[in-house]
Order: C-alpha cells, then structure tokens, then sequence
C-alpha cells in the first residue's frame, strides 16, 4: 500500500508541474491579426492593440485561446488536488 500511496504523490506532483506549465502558456500566448476573407461584406474588419514589446495581435481571439490554455491547466491542477486527497485517505 506504500508503493501505491508513493505513486499517487508523484502522479498528483507530476499534474500539478503540468498545470503550471499550462497556465504558463496562457499567460504568455498571443494570437496574431490574420486577413479572413470569407466574402463578408467587412470581413477585414479587425480590432488589433499594438503593444511596443508584442506588436500587433488580436485581443479577443487572445482571450478565447487563454481561455483554453487555462481550462486546460484548471483539469490538471484540479486532478493534483483529488489525487492529493486520495493520497491522504490511503492508509500507511
């Protein structure tokens, strides 16, 4: 039952390293301006921030792809938590 506890930590270790690693990610993409043309009437209508150290990307579609890099990191960070106390229950 040790070996089985030992495993569950790392296991609960190694998905709480990926959750920061994920959420590292998230923090730091960027999504560029691209030019869709799908024969929209204002299909190159665009709002773009320009910063002095990133330059040009897209807010909104940013967001949407933090989001997802952070949904990501969220299910890893909460399967660290549960294993965690799963580690706990399990006895010596």
């Amino acid at each position: 039952m040790k070996c089985f506890k030992s495993t569950v930590n790392v296991v609960s270790a190694i998905a709480a390293f990926i959750a920061a690693i994920l959420w590292y990610k998230a923090s730091t993409v960027i999504v560029r301006p691209t030019n869709r043309d799908n024969g929209a009437e204002f299909s190159n209508a665009q709002i773009t921030v320009i910063d002095d150290k990133l330059g040009h990307f897209d807010p909104f579609e940013t967001g949407i792809a933090q989001s997802k890099w952070n949904k990501y990191a969220a299910m890893a960070a909460s399967a660290a938590a549960f294993l965690q106390g799963v580690g706990l229950l399990i006895p010596e």
